[in-house]
C-alpha cells in the first residue's frame, strides 16, 4: 500500500507533525519539501528554522535545498516526487525575487544548523555578565580530556584545604586511596555532566528516605506485575507439591506472596526453586531443590508444572527479575559515599568552569547548559524571537530519534509559549528503529513520548511512512522477516524498546540469493577476511560500477580484512577507520618532530634514520646505537663512526646530516612549523607522496602550527591531538566504515563481517543514576574497596542500562542491513563453546541461521588463507643531497636560498594581514614590531620593512586597486569553506556584475633575468590547479559564474586563471 497520502499530509504547513520514516523511505527529501513549502509562504527565510544533529546532516540538507533552488533553471523533471520538489522550489524562487531575499547569493539566510549550533547562538545572543569577554572557542577532544583531568587533579590537591579535606579524603579512602582510579572516575563523570548536574543537586535527592522510597516503588511495581501474571497460571496444586519439599524455605510457602516490599524475599525463594541461575526454567529437580528420590512422584508432577509455566515468557522475565531488584535499605556507608561523590563532583565542575574561563574555551556540554540556563533566566519572555535576531514561526527537526534529554529540554523551552492556534508549527521526523547513539546520550524513548503526549503545548499528529525506495523487493522482504522477530513486541519508553515497523519495497526486483549468510568457527577471522575478498571479486564481476560497503561494529574489526585486501591489490576507501596516528607517514613525521625538538632523543633519531628518506639497514643502525658518548646528530658528522657503516649506509647518513644541519643551525630564527616544513623539503619527501599522503603531511603541519600558536608545542600535546583524527583516503568503489558511519548511506552490495565479535566493555562509573516515569530518582555508588561486589541497587541500574544496550544492538543491526540495495552478505563466527556471544550482532540472527554452522569446514577455511608477508623496508633510491655532493655542488648556497624563501614566505604572510585589515600605509615602526615578533633579526629589520612597505605602496598605486579592494556587501576576506575533510581558505571573495571573483594574493618577486611575461607564466603554472580546485568547491555553493585570479603586487597585475 502506498504511503503517498501521508507524504501529502506532511506538507500541510498549517499543522504540526511527528513522522516516523524507516530506512530508505526518503526522509530527507520530505523534510526538504516541507522546508521549501514553508519558505514559499513565510515573510522572511529566517522565519523557518531547521535543525539536525551533525554537521554532515546540515551540509546535506543545505545542499539539497540549494540544489533544488538552482534546478529551477532546468526543465521540469519527469519523476513525480522530483516534480513536487521542483514546483515548490519554483514558488520559493518567485517569493525570493518578489521580496528581494537573494537566497542563492546569500545562502546564509537559510537557517539550517545543528542543535549544538542553536545552543551557541542562544548563549552568544544573551551572555551572562561573566561571558562579556571575547567569544570562546570550542575545545577539541584532546583539549577537553586534558582539562577534565586537570580539574580532577586540582580538586585532589584541595585535600590539604581544611574546608574540603574531609570529603575528599573520605572518597579517596572509599576508592582504596587509588589516585588514578579517582582521576578516571571523576573525569568520566565530567564528560557526561549534562546527565547528572541538573538533577543531582535538586532538593532532597540524597536524602536516605527519598532514595528508599524510590527503590520501594520500583520493587512494589515489579512485584504487582508479577503477582498479576502468576495468578493467571499458578494454581493450588503448585503449592500442594511445594508443601512436601524437604527445604523449609520452600515448604512454608502456602500461596502466592503479595506485592509488598516485605514479600520480596518469598518471591526470591520461588525464583530460586523454579529457575536456574541463567533465568531459564528448571527441567529437572533433585535433592538439592528439596525433592529427594523418595518424592519421585511429586517431583515429576512439579517438573510438569514448570514445563507448562516455561511457555509463559512474561512470567519468566518477571520471576527472574526479582533477583535484580534494588535494595530498599541503603547502608550508612552507601549514603555517605553518595554525599561525598556529589560534593567532589561539584568541586570538579567548579574547577572545570574556572579552567574553561581561563582558556577562553568550552565544550558542547557547557554550551548546552548555558543555553538552558539562559532560557530559564528569561522564563517570563513569551516569544522566542527575543532570543534570536529574527522571529521563528516554524521549526523542523531531523533525526529526532537521536535527541538527548538536555536537547529535548532545550527544544521544549523554545516552544513553551506556542499555542495550538497561533500559526506556528513543529515538524519532527526520524526513525526510532535507527536510534544508535546512546553513547551520545540520545534517548529514543523521547520519540515515543512525543508521539503519545506531545511536547510543551504542541501535540503533533503522528504519521508513518512505509515505502522503501532504496532496496530491492528481496532485501526488504528479508529484513521484514528478520526484524519482525528480533525487535520487541511491546514498546517501552524508559528502556528504549521499539516495535518493528514493516516496510514495503517500491522495487519489483527479486533475487533468491539477495541475502547470504557465511558461517565460521571460533577465531576464523582471517578466513572471514578471505571470504570478504571473494564476495568483493564476485560483486565487481557482476556489477563493475556498483558500490560495495564493508560495515563493522568497531574499527578494530577491520584489521584482518585490510591486510587481505592490500595483499590482493584491492583498492578501498577508509571512511574514518584509519587512525591518523597509525599512518606510517605520520609516525615518520612524528619521529622527525621529536628529533628536531630534542636532539638527544635517541629512539627518535634512530627512527629518522630508519624512515624511507634515509632507510638505514639494521646493521648500520646498530653502529649508531652503540655510541652513547655522542648524540646521534653529532655521530652523523663523525668520520670514525661513518667509516664503520656500509658504503650505502654512509651515503644515506651523510644525506641526513646535509639535509638537517642548516635546519638545526637556524632553529632559533624561525617558528618550528617553518623549520619542520623546510626539513621535509630538504629530505626530499614530497615528490614521493601520493595525493592522500600530501594531505596527511599538510594535516600534520597544521597540527604543529596549531600547537605552536597556542604555546603548546610538546610531544604530549601533538600525540593527544593526533589521537582523535583519521587519515584521509582515496575514493574507491569498495568502502570500509563502521555501521555508525554508514547511517544515511546506501550501497549496491553490503558486507557485514565480524557479526560474532563482542563490543568493547564499558568501565563502571563512580555512580549510577536513573530517573523513572514517576520522576523519582534512584542512585547508587560504585562498591567500596572493602566490598567484594556491587550493591543490588548498583547492579539493578546496570541491568537497566544493559537492556537499553540490548535494544540498541537490535537497532544497530537494522541500520547495517538496511544499507543494501541489491545484495547483503552476513559473516559471523561462533565462540569457543560453539555459541554466539550474548552481546554480539550474530546472537540476534541465530534463530534464523543456527543450522548453517553444522556444516562449517574448519580445515578448508584455514587452507584458503593466503600467508601475509612481513612488511618490507621502504626507502628512497635517489637521495638529493648525496647526488649534489657527488656532482661537486656546494650546499651552503642552496640552504641560504631556502631560508631566504622562508623569510619571503613570512613577509608575504605579513602583507596578507595588512590586506585583510585594509591597511596600505602602515607606520614603519608598526611594520618593524611585527617583523621582530616574527623572528626577524635587528640587522635585517630595515631591509624587510622596506620590502613590505614597497609591496603595500605598489598595491595602493595600482590602477585596479579601487576595484579590487572595494567593500561590497558580498565581500569575504580569508573566507573558509569545508569540502569533505578539507578546509580551504580564500584570500578575497566578492560578487561583481553577478560574477563571483576568487582572488588569491601572491607576493612573489621576479627572479633574476626573468621578464614580466615569464613571471606571469610561472605564477599560472604554480597556482592554476589550486585556484581551479577553489572554483570547483565554490560552484557547489554559489550559482554565479565564477572567475579566479591571482593578484601580484610586485608587477601590479591581476592574473586571471582559466
Amino acid at each position: 500500500m502506498s504511503d503517498q497520502a501521508q507524504r501529502d499530509e506532511a506538507l500541510d504547513v498549517t499543522r504540526s507533525f511527528i513522522v516516523q520514516a524507516p530506512a530508505g523511505s526518503g526522509k530527507t527529501e520530505l523534510l526538504a519539501q516541507r522546508y521549501l513549502k514553508l519558505l514559499s509562504i513565510c515573510d522572511d527565510p529566517e522565519n523557518v528554522m531547521a535543525m539536525t544533529f551533525t554537521n554532515k546532516a546540515v551540509d546535506e540538507l543545505t545542499e539539497r535545498v540549494l540544489s533544488s533552488l538552482k534546478s529551477t533553471n532546468e526543465p521540469r523533471p519527469k519523476q513525480a516526487h522530483k516534480q513536487i520538489t521542483y514546483d515548490l522550489a519554483l514558488k520559493v524562487m518567485e517569493r525570493s525575487q518578489n521580496r528581494n531575499w537573494q537566497l542563492l547569493q546569500m545562502p546564509q539566510r537559510l537557517k539550517i544548523f545543528t542543535i549544538d549550533g542553536l545552543s551557541s547562538l542562544i548563549t552568544g545572543r544573551y551572555p551572562t555578565p561573566l561571558q562579556l569577554v571575547p567569544p570562546r572557542i570550542m575545545a577539541q577532544d584532546w583539549e577537553r580530556k586534558k582539562v577534565y583531568r586537570l580539574a580532577a587533579e586540582q580538586v585532589l590537591v584541595m585535600i590539604d584545604d581544611e574546608e574540603h579535606s574531609k570529603v575528599i579524603s573520605s572518597l579517596l579512602l572509599y576508592l582504596d586511596n587509588n589516585i588514578e582510579k579517582f582521576y578516571r572516575l571523576t573525569t568520566s563523570m565530567l564528560a557526561k555532566r549534562d546527565q547528572w548536574l541538573t538533577r543531582l543537586y535538586l532538593g532532597d535527592t540524597l536524602d536516605p528516605s527519598i532514595l528508599q522510597d524510590s527503590a520501594s516503588k520500583i520493587v512494589t511495581q515489579h512485584l504487582s506485575h508479577l503477582e498479576k501474571e502468576a495468578k493467571q497460571c499458578i494454581g493450588q496444586d503448585f503449592f500442594d507439591l511445594i508443601a512436601v519439599n524437604t527445604k523449609d524455605e520452600y515448604a512454608q510457602i502456602q500461596s502466592l506472596p503479595a506485592s509488598g516490599v516485605e514479600d520480596l524475599s518469598v518471591w526470591k525463594d520461588l525464583s530460586s526453586l523454579c529457575l536456574k541461575k541463567d533465568g531459564l526454567w528448571r527441567k529437572s529437580l533433585n535433592k538439592n531443590n528439596g525433592f529427594p528420590p523418595e518424592l519421585k512422584v511429586q517431583k515429576q508432577a512439579f517438573e510438569k508444572i514448570l514445563q507448562t509455566l516455561g511457555a509463559r515468557e512474561s512470567l519468566t522475565q518477571l520471576l527472574g527479575g526479582v533477583n535484580r531488584l534494588p535494595d530498599v535499605d541503603f547502608s550508612e556507608l552507601e549514603i555517605q559515599a553518595l554525599q561525598d561523590i556529589a560534593q567532589v563532583l561539584k568541586l570538579c565542575v567548579a574547577r572545570l568552569n574556572l579552567l574553561f574561563e581561563r582558556e577562553q574555551a568550552h565544550d558542547f556540554i557547557e554550551v548546552a547548559l548555558r543555553a538552558d540556563h539562559a532560557l530559564d533566566d528569561r522564563s517570563n519572555i513569551s516569544d522566542m524571537a527575543l532570543f534570536l535576531d529574527y522571529k521563528v514561526q516554524h521549526i523542523l527537526i531531523d533525526e529526532f530519534q537521536d535527541t538527548s534529554a538536555s536537547q529535548f529540554n532545550l527544544i521544549k523551552k523554545l516552544i513553551f509559549h506556542w499555542q495550538a492556534d497561533d500559526g506556528r508549527t513543529l515538524f519532527l521526523v526520524g526513525d526510532p528503529m535507527q536510534s544508535i547513539y546512546r553513547f551520545r546520550e540520545s534517548q529514543v524513548g523521547l520519540f515515543l513520548q512525543v508521539k503519545a503526549k506531545g511536547i510543551a503545548n504542541t501535540m503533533p499528529k503522528s504519521l508513518k511512512l512505509s515505502t522503501n525506495f532504496r532496496s530491492s523487493k528481496s532485501i526488504v522482504a528479508g529484513n521484514n522477516r528478520f526484524f519482525e522477530k528480533i525487535f520487541p513486541h511491546e514498546e517501552d519508553v524508559y528502556q528504549g524498546a521499539i516495535r518493528y515497523s514493516e516496510s514495503i519495497s517500491d522495487s519489483d526486483l527479486t533475487n533468491d540469493h539477495a541475502i547470504v549468510f557465511h558461517p565460521f568457527a571460533h577465531d576464523q577471522y582471517q578466513a572471514e577476511a578471505v571470504s570478504v575478498l571473494e564476495i568483493i571479486n564476485n560483486a565487481l564481476s557482476e556489477n563493475p560500477k556498483g558500490e560495495i560497503a564493508i560495515l563493522v561494529r568497531t574499527r578494530s574489526h577491520l584489521s584482518d580484512i585490510v591486510d587481505v585486501l592490500k595483499v590482493h591489490g584491492i583498492d578501498f576507501e577508509s571512511i574514518k577507520t584509519n587512525p591518523l596516528k597509525d599512518h606510517l607517514l605520520i609516525r615518520d613525521l612524528l619521529s622527525l618532530t621529536k628529533a628536531l625538538l630534542h636532539l638527544g632523543d635517541k629512539l627518535a633519531w634512530l627512527s629518522v634514520l630508519r624512515a624511507p628518506w634515509c632507510g638505514l639497514l639494521l646493521e648500520d643502525l646498530l653502529v649508531f646505537s652503540e655510541h652513547d658518548d655522542l648524540i646521534i646528530y653529532e655521530q652523523l658528522s663523525d668520520p670514525k663512526i661513518l667509516n664503520q657503516l656500509t658504503q650505502d649506509g654512509k651515503k644515506r647518513a651523510q644525506h641526513i646530516a646535509q639535509s638537517l644541519s642548516s635546519v638545526i643551525n637556524n632553529q632559533a630564527r624561525f617558528d618550528f612549523v617553518e623549520i619542520l616544513t623546510h626539513a621535509i623539503d630538504q629530505l626530499g619527501i614530497v615528490p614521493s607522496l601520493s595525493p592522500q599522503e600530501l594531505m596527511i603531511k599538510n594535516q600534520f603541519l597544521q597540527i604543529i602550527f596549531d600547537c605552536e600558536s597556542q604555546q603548546l608545542l610538546n610531544i604530549e600535546t601533538i600525540e593527544a591531538t593526533l589521537e582523535d583524527l583519521y587519515a584521509p583516503s582515496k575514493t574507491a568503489q569498495v568502502k570500509l566504515m563502521t555501521i555508525h558511519q554508514s547511517k544515511g548511506l546506501e550501497f549496491d552490495t553490503v558486507i557485514i563481517p565480524g557479526l560474532g565479535r563482542k563490543p568493547r566493555s564499558d568501565n563502571a562509573p563512580i555512580m549510577r543514576m536513573r530517573e523513572f516515569a514517576n520522576r523519582s530518582l534512584l542512585l547508587a555508588p560504585i562498591k567500596s574497596f572493602t566490598d567484594s561486589e556491587d550493591s543490588n541497587t548498583y547492579n539493578y541500574l546496570k541491568f537497566i542500562e544493559s537492556q537499553q544496550d540490548k535494544f540498541e544492538t537490535m537497532r544497530l543491526l537494522y541500520v547495517a542491513m538496511t544499507r543494501a540495495k541489491n545484495n547483503l552478505h552476513l559473516l559471523g563466527a561462533l565462540t569457543k563453546n560453539n555459541k554466539a556471544n550474548a552481546k554480539s550482532l550474530l546472537n540476534m540472527l541465530m534463530q534464523f541461521y543456527e543450522g548453517h554452522f553444522d556444516d562449517v569446514d574448519i580445515d578448508n577455511q584455514q587452507d584458503a588463507i593466503k600467508s601475509l608477508d612481513a612488511p618490507k623496508l621502504e626507502r628512497f633510491t635517489h637521495l638529493k643531497s648525496v647526488l649534489q655532493e657527488e656532482n661537486g655542488q656546494g650546499e651552503s648556497v642552496e640552504y641560504n636560498k631556502k631560508f631566504e624563501l622562508l623569510f619571503k614566505s613570512l613577509l608575504g604572510t605579513l602583507v596578507h594581514q595588512y590586506y585583510e585589515q585594509g591597511l596600505f600605509n602602515p607606520d614603519k615602526k608598526n611594520v618593524e614590531i611585527k617583523l621582530i615578533e616574527s623572528g626577524i633579526s635587528p640587522n635585517d629589520l630595515d631591509q624587510y620593512a622596506q620590502y613590505v612597505i614597497k609591496l603595500l605602496d605598489s598595491t595602493k598605486q595600482d590602477s585596479q586597486f579601487e576595484w579590487l579592494f572595494k567593500q561590497r556587501e558580498s565581500t569575504l576576506v580569508e573566507a573558509e569553506f569545508v569540502n569533505g575533510d578539507t578546509v580551504i581558505a580564500i584570500d578575497r571573495l566578492f560578487i561583481d556584475d553577478d560574477v563571483l571573483w576568487i582572488i588569491d594574493f601572491k607576493t612573489a618577486s621576479l627572479l633574476d633575468d626573468e621578464s614580466e611575461s615569464q613571471f606571469v607564466q610561472r605564477q599560472k603554472s604554480e597556482h592554476t590547479k589550486q585556484l581551479l580546485f577553489y572554483q570547483e568547491v565554490l560552484s557547489k555553493i554559489y550559482p554565479n559564474n565564477i572567475k579566479c585570479a591571482l593578484y601580484c603586487p610586485a608587477v601590479q597585475k591581476i592574473i586571471e586563471i582559466s
